[in-house]
């Protein structure tokens, strides 16, 4: 009998000590801004800055329980570090239509069909260097292309991603 509550609470203890299961997907997205006049101005008069080379837009997205309580903080994409806006989706499957070529749509399921609950995570501001001087985040950032910070049970926890998946390159954005 002892042996059975002491198994129930090394259980229970270590249930309460690790992550949630959560699983994040990844996308990115280059776009082209279209044409910009070489000698543009806006509105007020003042020449327009003119970007050069395609920009990126990343889509993340984590699914977990819904009895789960997290809330995501930052991102690492590579060793730039951003701060995040997180949006409930109302339904699922996720899906992106690209519409480069009206005669030829290309959609794109980025989560699929799911019970779970799916957050949307994306970057917000300009790129920092914020970084956490440690080995096993360093060694987190050279295995991962994407690094997630969130907050459960009053715990900072971090999830590393391999590889973040190209979605075709999307036209005058």
């Amino acid at each position: 009998m002892k042996k059975s509550w002491f198994l129930v609470f090394l259980t229970t203890a270590l249930a309460a000590g690790c992550q949630p299961a959560v699983k994040i997907f990844a996308y990115s997205q280059e776009t082209t801004p279209g044409n910009i006049p070489k000698n543009g101005t806006v509105e007020n008069g003042n020449p327009a800055g003119i970007k050069k080379g395609a920009l990126v837009n990343y889509f993340f997205y984590a699914a977990y329980k819904p009895t789960t309580i997290i809330n995501f903080s930052e991102v690492w994409i590579g060793k730039e570090y951003y701060k995040v806006q997180t949006e409930v989706v109302a339904s699922t499957p996720v899906v992106m239509i690209n519409k480069d070529i009206p005669d030829q749509p290309v959609k794109e399921e980025l989560v699929p069909a799911t019970k779970q609950q799916v957050v949307s995570i994306s970057p917000i501001g300009s790129p920092g260097n914020k970084t956490i001087d440690s080995a096993w985040f360093r060694k987190m950032q050279s295995k991962s292309a994407l690094i997630i910070s969130y907050l459960y049970g009053g715990e900072k926890k971090f999830i590393g991603v391999k590889n973040i998946k190209p979605l075709l390159p999307a036209a005058g954005m």
